[in-house]
């Protein structure tokens, strides 16, 4: 008896040390299979983290000094906004960077002119590593035809900019950021016929220029920002010159229409004649002053002023064919004294008419 109990506790034993050990194999199964998951969602992260933009090691910019030079300034038209320069265009940069193709090229050479067409340009030098001290340096010197939006509604005091518009063709921002050079200049020499010009050192920036476009390019949804340098050269009419071609001709015709005001109201016709006379003179003198620009969809200055002009060119002649109208004596006596506070009166209200156009 006791040796059979013996047996049958050596036989649960064994069996229990096999369910044991069972559940432990199961227990460390289950745990592979929850663990392969886990490690294959952090080498995952990993791997991401290595290569994502944040951990990426990206090169800074090469920042380019650009510089011009203006040498000359010609066959400005400013009806169509076009004109003509020459000019040198100089890069200066610090640190070995030039075309993995042509070594010996360097890079900041693919420039563009965006606001118009280069018809000539001519390397003047080119050195890398200038005098040892890590510096490179190209010169250009550059002939080019442009085109700038003019604004006339001052027209004829009207002052414009010319600009002229670098831009590399191949680098982005990412790759080449232009730097103004305090040392541009425009030559003293430069004179441009009818207008006055400033010489002293021109006006330059730097601009970002954002394309929003793939430019068709397939398979492609980036934009790309370039860096832009702009010469700025601002021209205006000269004053004095102005002032003669335009006021002093309506101030003649003004004073012309003022004497039909001092002329007895019963001199019908000389009155009549010498209204007509300055209305037509009046219109003469605005198609020449207008002859040199084209037709826009605005007043200018000059329409302004002889709108102006005309204003009291008509209501003179409105005086004198009211006297000639009114028969009874007492809208004669009316108008006989409106006439004659015209002669005082009128000046002003002229004078309050150039005001408002300027003012416009």
């Amino acid at each position: 008896m006791t040796l059979a109990l013996g047996s049958q506790g050596r036989r649960l034993l064994r069996r229990s040390q096999f369910i044991f050990r069972t559940n432990v194999a199961m227990s460390s199964m289950h745990s592979q299979k929850l663990a392969a998951p886990l490690v294959a969602i952090l080498l995952l992260v990993s791997f991401l983290s290595l290569v994502s933009p944040a951990h990426a090691v990206t090169q800074p910019p090469v920042t380019v000094t650009i510089g011009a030079y203006v040498l000359n300034i010609y066959n400005f038209n400013v009806g169509q906004g076009t004109f003509s320069a020459d000019f040198y265009l100089w890069f200066s940069w610090q640190g070995n960077w030039s075309s993995s193709a042509s070594p010996t090229t360097p890079l900041p050479s693919d420039f563009e002119l965006m606001n118009g067409v280069v018809t000539k340009t001519t390397l003047i030098e080119s050195d890398q590593n200038l005098s040892g001290s890590g510096y490179n340096y190209l010169i250009y010197r550059i002939q080019a035809s442009m085109t700038d939006a003019v604004n006339l509604q001052n027209y004829p005091f009207d002052h414009h900019d010319l600009t002229i518009e670098i831009e590399d063709q191949d680098h982005n921002e990412q790759t080449l950021v232009y730097s103004a050079d305090p040392e541009s200049r425009i030559d003293p020499q430069v004179k441009l016929q009818g207008w006055q010009l400033q010489t002293s050192p021109v006006n330059t920036t730097v601009i970002s220029h954002f394309y929003n476009t793939t430019f068709g390019a397939p398979l492609q949804n980036y934009t790309e920002t370039y860096s832009r340098f702009i010469v700025s050269l601002p021209i205006q009419r000269p004053v004095l010159s102005s002032i003669a071609e335009t006021f002093l001709p309506i101030l003649l015709i003004l004073i012309v229409a003022m004497i039909s005001f001092l002329i007895k109201p019963t001199e019908f016709g000389a009155r009549l004649g010498l209204n007509v006379t300055t209305l037509l003179t009046a219109v003469a003198f605005q198609i020449n002053l207008t002859a040199g620009i084209p037709q826009f969809g605005f007043l200018t200055l000059a329409d302004r002023l002889m709108i102006s002009l005309y204003i009291i060119l008509t209501y003179s002649l409105f005086m004198t064919v009211s006297l000639a109208a009114i028969k009874s004596e007492r809208g004669t006596r009316v108008v006989r004294r409106l006439n004659e506070a015209s002669a005082l009166v009128v000046p002003l209200a002229m004078l309050v008419l150039i005001t408002i156009d300027f003012l416009l």
